[in-house]
């Protein structure tokens, strides 16, 4: 249900803003919807599902959103698997740079323990300034959030795309053999207006987000 991965960038999130950020305030959503057509579909589109837990901060705000993506298979973060971790960054004068390695297990998790008792007794006595703020961040809604979104229709293609365009403007279409249904992936747009515009449209059975 994405719980840990949901801890995981609170704690990013404040590492990155020096100030406190409630995991309770981050939307969370888990894989355990995600179903074995979505996954078809995926291979279909040559992209991968991934959990991803994402922050970015932009204009002195912080969103954060965990959620299972589609993403590219070319993308770096489409590569991990098993119970290995990544951590992608993106700066403005960094550009993309990924961090890579075991993420869960009983020696990777005592790994990363004893090396935090080993510092803190490596510095005992000692002041280190971290430049903390312990005033809480507020999180953007999610509603303000944006991205691309996957989303499978009941019906066929042919009959349905007017009016799945009259509702969500361009979309690139994806079919499948032997299915009662059909995809489309949608133009960038906000949480809010995804959700508005779904209501207007009939059948929909499943909605995951996709990258930008």
């Amino acid at each position: 249900e994405g719980r840990d991965a949901c801890r995981k960038i609170a704690i990013l999130s404040s590492i990155v803003s020096g100030r406190q950020v409630d995991f309770e305030d981050i939307y969370t959503e888990g894989i355990t919807k995600i179903t074995a057509q979505d996954m078809r579909y995926a291979k279909e589109m040559n992209m991968v599902i991934k959990l991803l837990a994402t922050m970015k901060q932009e204009d002195g705000t912080i969103g954060a959103i965990v959620a299972p993506f589609l993403l590219h298979s070319e993308h770096p973060l489409a590569s991990v698997h098993g119970v290995f971790n990544a951590i992608f960054v993106r700066g403005n004068a960094l550009g993309d740079s990924m961090f890579y390695g075991s993420g869960a297990g009983m020696l990777p998790t005592a790994s990363a323990v004893i090396a935090d008792i080993i510092e803190a007794v490596q510095n005992r006595n000692r002041h280190v300034e971290m430049g903390w703020d312990d005033s809480r961040l507020a999180i953007a809604p999610i509603e303000t959030s944006s991205c691309r979104f996957f989303i499978r229709i009941k019906g066929i293609a042919e009959e349905r795309l007017a009016e799945v365009q009259k509702v969500f403007g361009d979309v690139t279409v994806i079919e499948l053999d032997h299915m009662d249904e059909f995809a489309v992936v949608t133009d960038v747009m906000t949480e809010a207006e995804y959700e508005k515009k779904a209501k207007e449209l009939s059948g929909i059975r499943q909605r995951i987000r996709a990258e930008v």
